[in-house]
C-alpha cells in the first residue's frame, strides 16, 4: 500500500509517555519522516488515571482534530484494563460518545487511528521483545514488571517492521497479540481513506 504519510501532523491522546514513544516509533517507521511532525502532548497526571483521561478528552480531540481540514492524524491510545472487553467495544464506546455529544458517529473519513492495548501497552512491549517468537501472549496477564520488554520506541518501530512484512507474508505475525491485530487492521483502514 503506497502512502505519503509525512504530509500529516500526528496528534496522540494516550495514557502516558510509554503509548506515545510507541506511536511515534510505529508511525515513523511507516512513513513519517521528522519526529517534530507530532504535535506536542498534555498527558495525564499520577497514575491509574490514563484511561478516565484518554475518555474524557476524546470528545474535545475529535472536535479539533478529526474533522479537521488540515492534515493532522488524531491516534487514540488506551489501555483495555477488562478482561471480557474487546478493541472492537472500545471503539463503539467512543462512537457512542461522538453521538451522545451530537457530533454523528465516527465514519471512515474521518483521520483517526485506534490503539487499544489488551491490559497494558506493555504486553505488545514482551510480545515484540521475543522478536514474535513466542507461539502466544496472555493479554489478560499483566506485564507491567517484566524485564523483558523493549522499550517503547524500539518496539514500536519493531512493530512497524513485523506490519510491513506481514502485508507479504501473513505468517509473521500469526502468534502476534489480538489487540495488536486489531491496532494494524485499524492502520490499513486509516491509511486506505488517506
Amino acid at each position: 500500500m503506497v502512502r505519503n504519510l509525512d504530509k500529516y501532523r500526528v496528534r496522540v491522546l494516550c495514557e502516558d509517555r510509554k503509548h506515545f514513544d510507541f506511536v511515534r516509533g510505529f508511525l515513523l517507521s511507516q512513513g513519517i519522516k521528522n519526529a517534530h511532525k507530532f504535535i506536542d502532548i498534555e498527558l495525564p497526571e499520577g497514575t491509574q488515571s490514563g484511561e478516565q483521561y484518554v475518555r474524557e478528552h476524546f470528545v474535545s480531540e475529535f472536535k479539533k482534530f478529526a474533522r479537521s481540514r488540515e492534515n493532522i492524524l488524531l491516534v487514540v491510545v488506551q489501555d483495555i484494563d477488562k478482561d471480557a472487553i474487546s478493541p472492537e467495544n472500545v471503539k463503539s464506546e467512543l462512537s457512542n460518545l461522538i453521538q451522545k455529544a451530537g457530533l454523528g458517529t465516527i465514519d471512515d473519513s474521518d483521520k483517526i487511528l485506534f490503539v487499544f492495548p489488551k491490559r497494558n501497552i506493555e504486553t505488545w512491549l514482551v510480545w515484540l521483545g521475543f522478536n514474535s517468537k513466542i507461539e502466544k501472549i496472555n493479554e489478560v496477564m499483566n506485564y507491567r514488571f517484566n524485564n523483558q520488554q523493549l522499550p517503547p520506541a524500539m518496539a514500536g518501530k519493531r512493530a512497524g517492521k513485523l506490519y510491513a512484512l506481514s502485508r507479504s507474508d501473513e505468517s509473521v505475525c500469526a502468534h502476534a497479540p489480538e489487540s495488536l491485530v486489531f491496532a494494524c487492521k485499524e492502520f490499513d483502514l486509516l491509511c486506505s481513506n488517506l
